[in-house]
């Protein structure tokens, strides 16, 4: 036991002896900053290596620390410039500015130094991290542009390598497909939605859409069997005969007025011969309005358009009457096309009995209907004297059918340098089929039947000069009037008749309009207004309106006059500040759409003030106004 004890004193002296030499070999050299003083840190012989610097660690001074960051800082710099990607800048980022990097790792230092020199040691590293950070950010912006270049190059289509091998078979649109597609560009120009998806347009139809809602009787022979293809014993389900069914389910989906075109194919038990098939396509639109906007010359008219589109300007037309069960009156049309007068569509009024069925009020809305076969046309146009050519899916016989007049895409498509030919197009249609430019070239055409004496009057007519300056509300002559006299419309419930002083040499004017709802007869007399006065006179239920009186209309269905101020005299032309060019004819009012593009903009701000793009619409005495606010002038 004696001996133990001994050892454990002897091995206690010895490791005293040590520490006391370990202290007393501790230096304590001073050194000069950069930062203006001198400052010594003491490690002790045990203190841990240094996180980042040299392996000296007997003296660290703040100058020290400052020098081996500069030198961070120049690595850092190095290989941030020899980065080619983000992602090798993001491991740079983490490397020198993560948690366990240098520039971090240096505020270790913080506990060695007196608490003078702590501050210092940290405008040090923080001065250096935020040039690191404005570094890595103007690095990674300047590679986030090489990547999006590099992938742009990756996938870089050289459009100078020939997309088409001219020498192969690319083939060509079927004469059906463009003939349909024509026609229904020609009804989509002037305002009709096209209508052909599976749900709105079902090639299986019902026998309610097909025959009873468009005022088929039971014993109507196209409900005979011999005549339909049904599907179902109880004859409920069928291939449809018509596209007409499309008509009822978007009146029974939509709120009028509207205007669709409807292709499709359709179906009837016929023989197949030369001119009859089983399957065919037909082309139908309807035009749905207020009761009295639309009457049997706007169908006239609309048929007259699409059959001078479709056909050639000079082709002539002829109205009979005929019956169809959803139409009333119906009308047949045919044209004089290539020496003889042929058959090609169907039209009427639409019958309110089919409105009623839809769920519409027909002493609210009318309209009119039209259909036809795509099949007629392209024989016609093409002259193709059997209409089982276009299905037999002959190579000789499809190959006759160029584009309509496409410009250069045959000649693409074969692989020939494009030249700008001139244009041989005319108003006639040749009398021979028109396969590429040369036939064009020696093209016959037939002559020219004398013109009659309203057609040469019409020629002498000269249309309506180009307005000149941008279309905007300078456009508009819109004036200071007063309601003379006003009484309601003969024929038309809801319209009142107005007689409307604007200080013309003329007279007062008269205009319609459908404020019966929102005013009475004593309120509107005596009334200042502001009136539309370059629109052109037109009739609304038969009776001539020659100008538009301006009002706001709320979301609420509330309409109100828009007025000019006190003191404004009557005839005085409303202006807007920036806006003093000279008003439009009445003819360009019309033909140019002015309205349109101007009106849109028309509106009364949050004091009720009518302006135009922001601009108060005024008088020389003040501004016009409404009492209802922030809503459309119409």
């Amino acid at each position: 036991m004696r001996f133990l004890a001994a050892t454990v004193l002897m091995v206690c002296a010895a490791s005293l002896q040590a520490d006391a030499f370990a202290f007393q070999s501790t230096t304590t050299t001073p050194l000069r900053s950069s930062l203006g003083s001198t400052t010594t840190a003491t490690l002790p012989r045990s203190h841990p290596q240094p996180l980042f610097m040299s392996s000296n660690t007997e003296e660290i001074s703040i100058a020290d620390i400052q020098s081996e960051l500069e030198q961070v800082q120049a690595d850092f710099t190095s290989k941030l410039e020899a980065c080619e990607s983000m992602a090798g800048a993001e491991a740079l980022r983490v490397e020198y500015l993560g948690k366990k990097g240098p520039v971090n790792k240096s505020m270790g230092y913080m506990r060695s130094l007196p608490n003078e020199d702590k501050p210092k040691l940290g405008a040090v590293v923080n001065s250096v991290k935020d040039t690191l950070e404005t570094l890595m950010a103007e690095a990674k912006e300047r590679l986030e542009f090489a990547d999006i270049e590099a992938e742009m190059e990756a996938q870089a289509i050289d459009v100078t390598l020939p997309g088409i091998d001219p020498m192969g078979n690319v083939g060509r649109r079927h004469p059906l497909s463009m003939t349909m597609d024509k026609a229904i560009d020609i009804f989509t120009a002037i305002g009709y939605d096209t209508v052909t998806s599976c749900e709105d347009s079902p090639e299986i139809e019902t026998d309610y859409y097909c025959f009873e809602a468009l005022n088929c009787p039971k014993d109507h022979p196209a409900r005979d069997m011999q005549d339909t293809f049904y599907l179902t014993e109880d004859r409920e389900l069928m291939l449809r005969t018509h596209t007409s069914a499309v008509q009822i389910r978007q009146l029974e989906k939509r709120k009028p007025p509207l205007r669709i075109v409807a292709p499709g194919r359709v179906y009837r038990r016929d023989d197949i011969d030369a001119t009859h098939s089983l399957m065919f396509h037909q082309v139908e639109i309807l035009a749905l309005e207020k009761s009295g906007e639309l009457d049997l010359g706007h169908l006239k008219g609309t048929v007259e358009h699409f059959l001078k589109e479709m056909l050639g300007p000079q082709i002539k037309t002829r109205f009979r009457g005929s019956f169809f069960p959803f139409t009333e009156p119906s009308m047949e049309v045919d044209v004089f096309f290539r020496g003889r007068w042929m058959e090609v569509l169907g039209c009427g009024m639409v019958d309110p009995r089919v409105l009623e069925k839809a769920g519409i009020d027909p002493e609210e809305y009318s309209g009119f209907a039209a259909g036809f076969g795509v099949e007629r046309f392209a024989m016609i146009i093409h002259g193709v004297a059997d209409l089982r050519e276009f299905v037999k899916s002959d190579v000789r016989f499809l190959e006759q059918f160029p584009h309509f007049y496409d410009d250069g895409l045959e000649s693409f498509l074969r692989g020939d340098e494009f030249v700008k030919e001139e244009d041989l197009r005319t108003d006639q249609l040749p009398l021979e089929l028109i396969e590429d430019y040369e036939d064009l070239k020696t093209a016959k055409y037939p002559p020219r039947e004398a013109e009659t004496k309203s057609e040469k009057k019409e020629k002498k007519k000269k249309s309506a000069p180009a307005p000149a300056g941008p279309i905007d509300v300078s456009k508009l002559d819109i004036r200071v009037g007063v309601i003379n006299k006003v009484w309601e419309h003969e024929e038309a419930d809801k319209l009142y008749c107005e007689e409307i002083d604007l200080g013309e040499e003329g007279g007062p004017r008269q205009i319609a309009s459908g404020l019966k709802a929102h005013y009475s007869l004593e309120e509107m007399e005596g009334r200042k207004v502001l009136v539309l006065a370059n629109l052109k006179s037109r009739k609304l239920v038969g009776f001539p309106s020659h100008g538009m009186v301006l009002c706001a209309s709320s979301e609420d269905g509330k309409v109100e006059f828009v007025e000019p101020p006190e003191g404004a005299e009557i005839g005085e032309r409303v202006m807007v500040e920036g806006f003093d060019g000279e008003p439009a004819t009445e003819n360009q009012v019309i033909k140019k759409k002015m309205l349109d593009a101007i009106f849109p903009d028309l509106a009364t701000d949050d004091s009720g003030v009518a302006t135009y793009q922001g601009k108060p619409l005024s008088t020389s005495a003040g501004a016009c106004t409404s009492g209802i606010k922030n809503s459309p002038i119409a």
